[in-house]
């Protein structure tokens, strides 16, 4: 009983090892368009808003920096793990 759920489990992983490859690709992809598009749309999005009272200069650049940070960690994570995916 062992050897042949051992057996299983290894067919299903190597079957779903090209759709793993897939998956973190596409989603690195669409990960790197969207920082993309919101790295050209930066100006839209974190200028200067007559509504919000004590909207400063370091205020804005601060948000935009909180952004770029998570952004990057989470860029980091996929390409780690599409490499790991890779790599067999």
């Amino acid at each position: 009983m062992e050897t042949n759920t051992s057996l299983v489990i290894a067919v299903i992983e190597q079957a779903g090892v090209p759709a793993l490859r897939v998956g973190f690709t596409l989603a690195v992809i669409v990960f790197l368009f969207a920082g993309v598009f919101i790295w050209r749309r930066r100006h839209l999005f974190f200028d200067r808003d007559p509504k919000v009272e004590d909207d400063v200069p370091v205020i804005r650049r601060n948000r935009e920096e909180a952004i770029l940070f998570v952004w990057s960690g989470l860029m980091l994570v996929l390409l780690s793990i599409l490499y790991q995916v890779w790599s067999e």
